[in-house]
């Protein structure tokens, strides 16, 4: 069944484990963690089951999302999917989400899968070089020509001071 967002009706579910249904929905999202950002339309795709206290929803994300790689300052974008489960129950507990009136809201808890999906440090590819941490150059792209000779430098005594 599709909706217009991800708040889906469930009354008839709960109590009957035998029960289930397909959902889809789509709903906006905007997120920022670090240089990576989720930003669009956030679709969804997945199954409703009834449980004795509640139901569980199993459901597999997809985010337009944007990158900046971690070594070399490159931007992509791309769609970052996760896989998911979420029980909700009619009592508070510390394991799901609470059902308020017949329906469930899933925008919260799959935005909350997508944000721990999203890399601490992107990568282009495993293989990134980065950058040369004295000019800059991207080393993927050529290979750095080197440096003045360090002795020249001001701080060339204080290495002296870490060389032991």
């Amino acid at each position: 069944m599709s909706q217009p967002g991800l708040v889906v009706a469930i009354d008839d579910l709960i109590g009957h484990p035998e029960r289930r249904r397909q959902i889809s929905g789509v709903a906006d999202v905007s997120l920022e963690v670090g240089d990576s950002a989720l930003r669009g339309a956030m679709e969804v795709e997945g199954t409703i089951a009834g449980m004795v206290d509640g139901v569980r929803v199993s459901y597999l994300a997809r985010a337009p999302s944007s990158f900046t790689c971690a070594r070399c300052l490159d931007q992509w974008a791309g769609v970052l999917e996760v896989e998911g489960s979420q029980h909700f129950s009619r009592a508070p507990d510390e394991d799901g989400y609470v059902i308020e009136g017949g329906t469930i809201d899933l925008a919260g808890p799959v935005t909350d899968e997508l944000s721990l999906a999203i890399p601490p440090a992107p990568l282009c590819s495993p293989e990134c070089k980065g950058l040369c941490p004295i000019c800059g150059t991207d080393l993927n792209e050529s290979p750095c020509d080197g440096h003045w000779d360090e002795s020249d430098s001001p701080f060339a005594a204080l290495r002296q001071l870490f060389d032991s």
